[in-house]
């Protein structure tokens, strides 16, 4: 995982004078276009595209990339549980900015910024926003975004608590087990090809 992650970097700081493609997946198959040159014997044709990241950005975006594909981070993404931070951002943005309604990019990227003030901080961030909006901001308002604040951590506070996971890990637990008995008996019901 490691190498697909500096993958990604090196892949968009090659030139035709430095290619950095060493981690990229080789073969034709391979989504980097320098890999299916090399796969197909065609790499004196190859022209690479314009650079992507200058190396002045490069070289501050580098050590976060190494930062991410450190062990410690990526044995933490094993059991699968990035998910929901990402699920939690993304349905703030969508309370913000909703999806049946047509709004431009602009638009988006503002619903972005905000949720995600209010994603890390709560919506006290929000009324920081208002306030340098010049936006009169009421007691009402503040009574609201204090409250939001509080039950936003509490009901953390509960998820966290040991009970809580132990319930969520036993009731994950039972249901696994209950599916592979399913599948044992009926046999797959489901699966690439398998009405072919």
């Amino acid at each position: 995982m490691r190498n697909a992650i500096m993958a990604t970097l090196d892949h968009y700081c090659s030139t035709d004078e430095l290619p950095r493609h060493d981690n990229c997946p080789e073969g034709a198959e391979s989504w980097c276009e320098w890999r299916k040159a090399e796969a197909t014997n065609t790499l004196v044709a190859f022209k690479h595209p314009p650079r992507l990241i200058d190396e002045h950005v490069e070289k501050y975006i580098r050590p976060v990339y190494e930062e991410l594909s450190k062990d410690e981070l990526l044995t933490r993404c094993l059991g699968g549980h990035t998910q929901n931070a990402n699920e939690t951002f993304n349905s703030t943005v969508w309370r913000i900015t909703p999806k049946h309604l047509h709004s431009g990019i602009k638009i988006f990227e503002i619903a972005a910024y905000i949720a995600g003030e209010m994603f890390n901080e709560g919506y006290s961030a929000a009324l920081k926003t208002m306030q340098l909006l010049d936006l009169k901001i009421g007691h009402q308002c503040n009574n609201f975004a204090k409250g939001a604040d509080e039950e936003r951590v509490t009901r953390q506070n509960r998820r966290d608590s040991c009970s809580s996971k132990e319930a969520r890990t036993a009731c994950r637990l039972e249901q696994q087990s209950e599916n592979q008995f399913f599948e044992e008996s009926e046999g797959q019901l489901y699966g690439p090809g398998i009405a072919d």
